[in-house]
């Protein structure tokens, strides 16, 4: 693998993180309207469409598909209901904290599974070293975390939710294009989330869409760029990367969407955060250099 085909993966990766770091603020406008499940299947029905129009190509064989329903279940159904969930419960800095340990999580389910992608040392210690800055960005100079279980079993399910399906990836992005697992993920969301939108049974205010345009823009960045897009690249960057090294990019969420806060909300970025983001990289660097050192 060439040093530009690496380079566009970390791109790749990248991007995804700025973009989900930004899905955070816009979700919580459309929140005010929609309930989570409503909001769920309205990003995945857009995405789902923008992906026709980017890979307008048919594909179906039973045994694959249930590969592409279980990465969906839980990259999609599972971890955005538990996450969603989550924050009804607990305070919003514990879910981000719990839901970014996803990479603890894929490094601990690689090292269990036979024939999978596995952790060195220094890949260990840069995930621990990036985990302590993400979780200082976090908290940003702010109050001790309040412990809820209901609400931290739920953000863990979510960070766990995402490393089975990192797993589940790491078994078939070489096989299929990135356009087309990210389209029937998005396909398997819908028809996973409308069983739940049944039951919940609560009045889908879908009007408000065309009346109010910030609510349309909001919808459009969250399935567009934060589903359609995302997806397709962090998948490419999967295969590019690997898993592991991937998921490590989680670690800058939190980041992005500290930056985010300052620059649209106002608050304050502190020396605590600050030193958080250095530890992000300098745990990042550390991961990529001892990728790099293992392909060489």
């Amino acid at each position: 693998m060439n040093a530009t085909t690496k380079f566009r993966g970390h791109l790749c990766a990248l991007f995804c993180v700025i973009v989900w770091g930004i899905t955070f603020i816009v979700s919580a406008k459309l929140l005010v309207v929609f309930t989570p499940i409503q909001t769920m299947l309205l990003r995945f029905f857009v995405a789902y469409l923008v992906l026709w129009v980017l890979h307008p190509k048919w594909y179906f064989r039973w045994q694959d598909e249930v590969a592409f329903l279980l990465m969906s279940v839980f990259s999609n159904t599972l971890y955005f209901m538990a996450e969603n969930t989550a924050i009804t419960y607990t305070q919003s800095s514990n879910v981000s904290i719990l839901v970014s340990t996803a990479p603890v999580l894929t490094a601990i389910l690689l090292a269990l599974t036979p024939g999978s992608e596995k952790p060195t040392r220094n890949t260990v210690l840069g995930i621990l070293v990036a985990l302590v800055g993400m979780v200082m960005v976090v908290l940003n100079g702010a109050v001790v975390l309040k412990l809820n279980p209901i609400g931290d079993l739920l953000s863990v399910g979510a960070a766990l939710s995402w490393a089975v399906y990192s797993l589940i990836l790491q078994r078939y992005s070489s096989r299929f294009s990135s356009y087309l697992i990210s389209r029937k993920l998005m396909f398997y969301g819908i028809l996973t989330t409308l069983p739940l939108l049944a039951i919940e049974g609560k009045p889908f205010p879908i009007s408000t869409l065309f009346t109010q345009p910030t609510l349309l823009l909001g919808l459009l960045f969250l399935a567009v760029l934060g589903s359609a897009l995302c997806y397709v690249c962090w998948n490419s960057a999967a295969d590019t990367l690997g898993v592991l090294q991937t998921t490590m990019y989680i670690y800058a969420i939190p980041f992005v969407t500290m930056v985010s806060a300052a620059l649209y909300l106002d608050e304050t970025i502190t020396l605590m955060g600050i030193g958080g983001a250095v530890l992000i990289v300098l745990g990042m660097v550390l991961s990529s250099k001892t990728a790099k050192a293992k392909a060489e």
